[in-house]
C-alpha cells in the first residue's frame, strides 16, 4: 500500500463519518427546550423568571420598557390579565406559555402572556434572548443598548 492509497482511505473514512453524523463538532451551540427549564434571577433579584417543564412560565419584575414595547407592538394598549403592583404601575406578575425559538435571527425564549382565562393576553409575546443556557436577557430598548440579564438560580 503506498502513501497515496493511505491518504485516499483516510479521506474516505472522514467523509463517511461527516456524512453519517458522526463528524466533529466545530463549536456550533444548539439548545433544546429542556435545557431552559428552571428559575432565573436578575441582579438584586428584581426580575425573576421561572420556566416550567410543562412550557408554562411566571415572571416578576419585568421592566416597564419591555412590557410597553410588547404592548405597542401587539395592540397599542396595555394587555389584559397582567396583575399590577400597589401603585397600579408595574406588573407584579405575568404568566403564560413559553417556547424556544432558534429559527429567527436571534435565539430567544418566546414568552406568550396569557390572561386569567388562559387565552393569550393583549400584551402578546415577549422575547427573552439567549446568551447561553444559563443566562437570558430582556432588551428594554429596541436598539439593544441596555440588557436586563437573568441568570439560572442554582
Amino acid at each position: 500500500m503506498n502513501q497515496r492509497q493511505v491518504f485516499r482511505g483516510v479521506g474516505a473514512l472522514v467523509g463517511v463519518l461527516m456524512l453519517s453524523g458522526c463528524g466533529f463538532d466545530f463549536g456550533k451551540l444548539d439548545y433544546t427546550e429542556p435545557e431552559f427549564v428552571g428559575s432565573y434571577v436578575g441582579d438584586g433579584a428584581a426580575t425573576v423568571v421561572a420556566l416550567g417543564e410543562d412550557r408554562t412560565f411566571t415572571a416578576v419584575g419585568v421592566p416597564h420598557e419591555v412590557l410597553d414595547n410588547a404592548t405597542q407592538g401587539a395592540h397599542g394598549a396595555r394587555g389584559d390579565g397582567v396583575a399590577k403592583d400597589a401603585d397600579g404601575d408595574a406588573p407584579a406578575e405575568i404568566e403564560g406559555t413559553w417556547k424556544y425559538d432558534s429559527k429567527s435571527s436571534a435565539d430567544h425564549v418566546e414568552l406568550t402572556v396569557t390572561d386569567a382565562d388562559g387565552m393569550p393576553a393583549k400584551l402578546g409575546e415577549l422575547p427573552l434572548y439567549v446568551a447561553d443556557a444559563d443566562d437570558l436577557f430582556f432588551l428594554p430598548d429596541q436598539v439593544g443598548r441596555e440588557k436586563v440579564m437573568v441568570s439560572r438560580n442554582r
